[in-house]
């Protein structure tokens, strides 16, 4: 091989080493980037109370020892009675049978939800429009209700009795709190392995490229 051509071919295998660690610098980066993806912010707090729906769930005898009153929460237009259950910071489950009837809030009662609950043991749903004084058992179930601003909701586990909080004091509970503020997203982790993909590819390409030189 004559020094030209051994010049050309040091020079091919320095400006690859170039090209590696530069493509290894920007993969760094971008990891860290990948790992500074948004993450889901706090709920939110406001000083003006609940002012779209308020929900009480009234545990009954699964209560905690030391929960003297029923757990209140707050959803900002929910699209029916389990979407403000969910937004209040309560987890549903419902029976699979039965669209719409809840079998578990929060994981309780302990069951396997798959047929109706006892009729002694059971999430009862109840609603109170603004400024009411007493519940009124829901006709309809979770997932066909329609709860507007200023409404209250209830569910209360047991025999179908009330929650044991009033709707008024069930709204009052709630003052000083808002929704869940909604989680924000962000696709910076998805962009940055589309990006990798491509480092990777190049990587292999020059590196076969130089190969056969």
């Amino acid at each position: 091989m004559s020094r030209s051509e051994q010049r050309a071919g040091s020079a091919r295998h320095s400006g690859g080493r170039c090209l590696r660690a530069h493509l290894h610098t920007f993969a760094a980066a971008l990891l860290t980037s990948l790992f500074a993806v948004t993450v889901p912010t706090s709920p939110a707090f406001a000083e003006s109370g609940c002012t779209e729906v308020t929900v009480v769930v009234d545990f009954g005898a699964l209560a905690a020892a030391d929960a003297a009153e029923p757990a209140t929460g707050c959803a900002a237009d929910p699209s029916n009675g389990l979407d403000a259950l969910a937004q209040a910071g309560f987890s549903v489950t419902e029976v699979a049978s039965i669209r719409g009837m809840v079998c578990r809030i929060d994981e309780l009662p302990e069951s396997t939800c798959g047929a109706a609950p006892p009729a002694k043991e059971y999430w009862s749903y109840w609603h109170a429009e603004p400024g009411a004084a007493e519940w009124s058992y829901s006709p309809v179930g979770g997932a066909d209700s329609r709860p507007e601003a200023g409404d209250v909701e209830g569910w209360s586990f047991g025999d179908g009795s009330a929650p044991g909080l009033s709707p008024a004091d069930a709204a009052a509970a709630t003052e000083g709190a808002e929704a869940e503020a909604p989680e924000e997203r962000s696709y910076t982790w998805l962009f940055a392995v589309a990006a990798l993909a491509v480092i990777a590819g190049l990587v292999v390409w020059r590196v076969r490229r130089d190969r056969r030189a």
